[in-house]
């Protein structure tokens, strides 16, 4: 795995100053979110949230399009950890069938792992360069994009809610 010093200059030689900033709050807020659950009782490399979240924008690097994870797996492909954090964080994850139908390929890529879960969830925590409370910001904005009913929203709602859970 990447060491933060590593993934860092990774992110600032590669990525605009908005997008480092960014990285830096989910890593910041990823990490906390997996000290918490650590202090649970709960099995989880808070070491690879703090990367993982630092460095799950990587493929804004060359686009800010809904494929940036995928490009960013891409780019981590020597990290198979990492890989997987960039690949999943998008929404609340991406069912294979509509990543298929979003042309992003044809597996799944909604996060498995607890520290899959804890990057896509500590990334709608922050918005811009700012923390917030909670995903409502991001749900909003889904659904303005996409409808109230859509699939993907229920999904990260789900997500807030076993994130919340097991953070006590």
């Amino acid at each position: 795995m990447l060491s933060f010093k590593e993934a860092l200059e990774m992110v600032r030689n590669s990525c605009p100053e908005n997008v480092v900033k960014h990285c830096l709050l989910v890593s910041k807020k990823s990490f906390g979110i997996a000290e918490r659950i650590k202090n649970n009782g709960i099995k989880i490399d808070a070491e690879l949230c703090r990367v993982g979240g630092l460095i799950h924008d990587i493929g804004r690097s060359k686009t800010h399009g809904l494929n940036h994870g995928i490009v960013g797996a891409e780019i981590l492909k020597n990290h198979p950890l990492l890989s997987g954090i960039a690949k999943t964080h998008v929404g609340g994850g991406i069912l294979k069938i509509e990543a298929k139908g979003l042309g992003l390929g044809n597996e799944s890529l909604m996060p498995k792992s607890l520290e899959e879960k804890v990057v896509c969830y500590a990334d709608k925590l922050v918005q811009g360069d700012e923390f917030v409370s909670d995903a409502s910001f991001e749900i909003k904005k889904l659904e303005n994009k996409l409808g109230k009913e859509h699939a993907s929203i229920k999904r990260l709602k789900r997500l807030e809610k076993e994130i919340k859970k097991i953070i006590g």
